[in-house]
């Protein structure tokens, strides 16, 4: 369920909604495009350490094949169990009510027992996915902050949710594929 209304300061977009395991797995994923070639090529330099480390150790291309491949495989196991657990660490929060407003007041975030709100300047910029919205933090270290999906606003709304945060906020990585 989603509202948008217009504010005397600017456009307001609402949100309400439960975040879910895709939700975290689209967020982490988005993340990762959003630090670009250089931040992916950074991901794989421990696997290939791993596998140059088993390749001296052994002398087997082999075994260095074996290793690289288990390490990347490992990376995206870890990807999914990192989703399960942000969700199983949400879930007591409940249902979140976030308002995005296009003034100095940024972005609120409402819980049932918390509320806490970000000013544009503590946010580095967002990702936009095919599902939602990611805020992250500033650079360099560019982690996931919070995530507004899609599902919980109208076509309306996720054009005036985009319009908002491309005017206070940089974009991370490309836009994604129209739907």
């Amino acid at each position: 369920m989603a509202e948008g209304r217009s504010a005397a300061a600017g456009a307001v977009v609402e949100l309400r909604y439960e975040l879910r395991q895709p939700d975290w797995s689209d967020a982490l994923r988005a993340r990762v495009r959003a630090q670009g070639i250089k931040g992916r090529l950074r991901g794989l330099l421990l696997p290939v350490l791993f596998a140059v480390t088993a390749w001296w150790l052994t002398d087997s291309v082999l075994v260095a094949g074996a290793t690289m491949l288990g390490s990347l495989f490992g990376f995206v196991v870890r990807s999914g169990v990192l989703a399960a657990r942000h969700a199983r660490m949400t879930a007591p929060l409940g249902p979140w009510t976030v308002t995005v407003a296009d003034s100095d007041d940024a972005v609120r975030f409402a819980g049932t027992d918390m509320e806490l709100r970000r000013g544009w300047q503590s946010l580095g910029g967002y990702v936009e996915s095919a599902a939602g919205f990611v805020l992250l933090t500033p650079a360099p270290y560019l982690l996931v902050v919070h995530y507004l999906p899609k599902r919980a606003m109208g076509r309306d709304d996720t054009d005036r949710l985009r319009g908002i945060l491309d005017r206070h906020l940089p974009r991370r990585g490309s836009r994604p594929p129209a739907h």
